[in-house]
């Protein structure tokens, strides 16, 4: 039996939305259960029609912004999974995106698994073991909430939804959680 989830891919490029459609069939959600907005605007629309398991948003989009489709879908679906996956990768927008409440963050260009591995880690009912790598769980060591992951090509980085701290950019094969637990340390000691 696939995974039983309803997904919403809102960016302005068919081609990103054909190539998350790809990765997310090839972990076994039915293409049915997938559907495509190219604009904020069209997104928006379907909000009132459909309620989604995950959102996948694009942030730069002529119009209405990924940003602005954040807002609306925590107001209106505030259960909802989202992971942002944009090429705008400006730390002010990854700041305001986690302070919003999304579940991740992939910068475009992505590596597949990373996509994947992200999906896994934030979609209910997908087995992470789909995956080659466990995702990673990192906690704020200030106010204990799950950090937020940042993928970037060959790096991560975690920022706590609360504001508190920023752990990496770390070199992904680097990433482990005693290696960000070194980190803090270290940063705490001033060392």
């Amino acid at each position: 039996m696939g995974v039983l989830a309803q997904i919403l891919i809102v960016d302005d490029s068919g081609f990103s939305r054909a190539m998350m459609v790809r990765e997310l069939t090839g972990l076994g959600i039915d293409a049915c259960q997938i559907r495509q907005a190219g604009s904020g605007a069209e997104a928006l629309a379907m909000l009132t029609d459909q309620s989604f398991d995950l959102f996948i948003l694009d942030i730069v989009m002529t119009g209405i912004d990924g940003i602005a489709v954040l807002k609306e879908v925590k107001r209106r679906q505030p259960n909802a999974k989202i992971v942002m996956c944009s090429g705008s990768s400006a730390p002010e927008l990854v700041k305001e995106s986690v302070s919003l409440g999304i579940d991740g963050f992939i910068v475009k260009p992505y590596k597949a698994e990373d996509f994947v591995r992200v999906v896994c880690g934030t979609l209910p009912g997908v087995s992470a073991s789909c995956v080659a790598g466990e995702p990673l769980q990192v906690k704020c060591h200030v106010c204990d909430s799950k950090m937020i992951e940042v993928n970037s090509l060959n790096t991560v980085s975690f920022y706590c939804p609360n504001g508190c701290m920023q752990i990496g950019p770390v070199v992904y094969a680097l990433a482990t959680q005693q290696h960000f637990d070194e980190d803090y340390d270290r940063a705490r000691l001033g060392k």
